[in-house]
């Protein structure tokens, strides 16, 4: 059926489906996919390890993933993202919207919601940061920038894309570019 969906729409062209991760990996080993788009959980487990392993080596601008969830508040959607997911889609958003999400993450850009805001704030708020030997505080790219701050601050209070993107001065690719650097982060 999703198949279907995402077909019918002008532009994405499916060029493999699998059901299970073992099948996942059979398949990546095959081909490199402008796109993967998985649920967390597929019949033979989860998909984190699968991501983990796409990512391992760095960051691999492909295949660009893409996860759906069955709510925002899925704890396995936050370690999806952890583990390297570009954005994620959540049934609560049209059919219509899954479409855009990948076109979205196509363009180098990530969704974000007031939930995943405030469950990304508070995961960078849980992170203990010492000092380096190395590295400045100020100059830590793990750490989030005041922008960054502002954005995940203002999402999670519920302002929309638009104004985030008035606000911070930029428009709503900045926004969504911003976004996935903070999910890379």
């Amino acid at each position: 059926r999703l198949r279907q969906m995402i077909e019918a729409e002008v532009g994405p062209q499916v060029i493999g489906m699998v059901h299970t991760v073992a099948a996942a990996r059979a398949f990546l080993a095959r081909t490199t996919p402008d796109l993967l788009l998985t649920s967390l959980v597929l019949p033979d487990g989860e998909v984190l390890p699968l991501l983990g392993h796409l990512r391992r080596n760095g960051r691999s601008d492909r295949p660009q993933l893409l996860v759906l969830a069955m709510s925002a508040e899925d704890p396995r959607l936050m370690d999806a993202l952890r583990h390297g997911a570009d954005g994620y889609h959540t049934p609560e958003r049209s059919v219509m919207s899954l479409v855009g999400a990948m076109e979205q993450v196509l363009h180098g850009e990530s969704p974000i919601s007031p939930v995943i805001a405030r469950h990304v704030n508070a995961h960078f708020a849980a992170m203990e940061w010492g000092q380096s030997d190395f590295v400045g505080e100020t100059q830590n790219t793990l750490r989030l920038s005041h922008a960054e701050r502002l954005l995940l601050q203002w999402t999670a209070e519920g302002y929309l894309p638009g104004e985030v993107a008035r606000a911070l001065r930029t428009d709503l690719h900045g926004v969504g570019v911003q976004v996935r650097a903070i999910y890379h982060k």
